[in-house]
């Protein structure tokens, strides 16, 4: 007669985890609580080395202004989901060509016009949003009318 051995082992531990659910990749806690979801799982992985430890210990990630990843960009954000997917890679081309530019390059005039117009543009969007935000009414926002032709914003 054999005897079946019994599995006197304790349960693996549960560990923070990603898993894929119907509207994308959910990163869930040591609780099994979802904690985030992304669209991809790159980014969902990302995001759980990141926070780790929070994850481990059950609670809520601390995600910080500094944190600039696609990860933060939902379907849920209407127009700010496009505006904010442009931010980013606005950031991330600033940040290379910031890189590639030596302060004693010289630089054709089309590229600096280009770098010119593209500041002012940003500089002009970010004091409008402080605006907004200070005067808390929207309504009473004065209106900015872009009065450059169409054919300055060909490359």
């Amino acid at each position: 007669m054999r005897l079946n051995t019994l599995n006197t082992d304790k349960a693996p531990k549960a560990v923070p985890m990603v898993i894929k659910e119907d509207d994308g990749y959910a990163v869930k806690d040591i609780n099994g609580v979802t904690r985030k979801l992304f669209d991809d799982i790159d980014i969902a992985k990302h995001y759980m080395k990141r926070h780790n430890k929070e994850l481990r210990e059950g609670v809520e990630p601390v995600v910080y202004m500094s944190e600039i990843m696609e990860g933060v960009l939902d379907s849920t954000d209407d127009d700010g989901w496009m505006a904010k997917g442009q931010l980013y890679q606005l950031s991330k081309y600033s940040v290379e060509l910031h890189g590639m530019i030596q302060d004693t390059d010289n630089l054709e005039p089309w590229v600096q016009a280009k770098i010119t117009k593209a500041a002012d543009y940003i500089s002009a969007v970010k004091h409008y949003m402080e605006y907004l935000v200070i005067n808390d009414q929207q309504s009473d926002a004065p209106v900015v009318i872009d009065d450059l032709p169409d054919d300055e914003f060909e490359m």
